[in-house]
């Protein structure tokens, strides 16, 4: 056993083996591959017992939604699937109005991916066909000669013999700040009954079946300019009510996978040095008014204002929708007269992407004017969650000025 990932076993030509996986399959798992994740239940494996979904399709269904939201890119945005195999999270994208390249060594696997995108009956909209792309590529020699805007290696990487390469073509196919969201499976405890699954499916099909171990999965990434801006636990599933105690869930299972989201913070495949605001060197930014501000509002009334903010400093920050220390958040107050502060809102709105700096972020605020006419200033800053006010660090808070009048 390695120390960084399952020990392959020797002897077998795994390339050709991945090229080869699907002519190996009997009639009804061949299939299988045009309608994954969906499956008549009337034909479950002996391992998953019982009515219903079993654990393994369930993550799949959740897992889709889960990397959409996670990466939060704009309609439209160019996603790399690396791995594709029968094209299934590519028909997901795609589905969502994405601009989806799927990339897989084997022909079989994407002339059945092309079958099945093919044959999805509608388009994105009643306007819109998919938009999709599926090529016979082998990423371990080299990347595409284009980037993209997301790249997904969704349960594809311990396939790979060279782990080494295939990072650096996939950052060789993203800019600076540009997303990788990767789904891998831990490396299995020695002696456990997984190993023995792993062996016996490399021994079948000659495909690799070697995960990593945690450790050097999120090593592997930075040493590739990724920096980890999300490191998240796939829940997947309906919690009881009973067994949530106060923001706290009070037991869960043993969590099998890692759902990691990084960040091109690094050109030329350099290690990434970069802080982040968990542990922040330089937390600096710059903020912009987009828009017409009217400096004069009646009580209650809605002030609305579109900001675009700079990220001027040497500090990723990173963003959740939860306030957890180290993640930063819009700060707004508003002071009368006095400098008195007479509201206070923090996290609205919410930052759905870590900024690198050199990034921006445009975000509309919506806040109610004081119910007392007066002068008052709208003051907006950020904050690093439990840790500073960027105006403590040196940025120029935005202050906008405006009159309260009575109706």
């Amino acid at each position: 056993m390695a120390a960084d990932r399952f020990r392959k076993l020797e002897g077998i030509d795994y390339r050709q083996g991945a090229i080869e996986y699907p002519r190996k399959l009997d009639s009804a798992n061949l299939y299988h591959l045009y309608t994954k994740p969906f499956y008549n239940l009337a034909n479950k494996i002996s391992r998953w017992e019982g009515n219903g979904l079993d654990d393994d399709t369930h993550r799949h269904f959740c897992d889709f939604a889960n990397i959409a939201l996670a990466l939060a890119l704009p309609a439209g945005a160019r996603v790399l699937d690396a791995g594709c195999g029968s094209g299934w999270l590519c028909e997901y994208f795609s589905r969502l109005g994405y601009d989806c390249t799927g990339i897989d060594i084997s022909p079989d696997l994407i002339d059945i991916a092309n079958q099945r995108l093919a044959s999805v009956p509608y388009g994105a909209d009643q306007h819109t066909p998919l938009k999709y792309r599926l090529l016979v590529h082998d990423i371990e020699s080299e990347p595409l000669p284009e980037t993209f805007d997301a790249i997904l290696c969704y349960d594809s990487l311990h396939h790979f013999e060279n782990e080494q390469a295939v990072l650096t073509n996939i950052a060789a196919m993203l800019d600076y700040g540009s997303q990788l969201f990767v789904l891998e499976g831990e490396r299995p405890p020695e002696g456990s009954s997984t190993e023995d699954e792993l062996r016996n499916v490399m021994k079948q099909y000659a495909t690799l079946e070697s995960p990593y171990s945690a450790g050097y999965l999120r090593q592997l990434l930075r040493e590739h300019g990724f920096a980890i801006v999300g490191d998240y636990v796939g829940l997947n599933r309906l919690i009881e009510r009973e067994r949530v105690d106060g923001e706290r869930i009070r037991y869960l299972d043993g969590l099998a996978f890692h759902y990691l989201l990084a960040k091109k913070v690094s050109e030329g495949g350099r290690p990434v040095t970069m802080a982040d605001s968990r542990e922040p060197n330089s937390l600096r930014a710059q903020f912009r008014l987009g828009s017409d501000w009217s400096s004069s509002a009646t009580p209650q009334s809605v002030l609305k204002a579109e900001i675009e903010v700079v990220n001027t400093g040497d500090t990723i920050w990173l963003v959740s929708e939860a306030p957890m220390r180290g993640t930063v958040r819009v700060a707004l107050q508003i002071l009368n007269d006095r400098q008195e502060v007479v509201a206070e809102v923090h996290g609205q709105p919410k930052f759905t992407s870590a900024v690198a700096p050199g990034e921006s972020v445009s975000f509309m605020i919506s806040q109610a004017a004081p119910d007392k006419a007066g002068s008052y200033t709208l003051k907006l800053d950020l904050i690093d969650q439990d840790i500073c006010w960027f105006q403590e660090c040196g940025t120029e808070p935005l202050l906008l000025s405006f009159e309260v009048r009575e109706k």
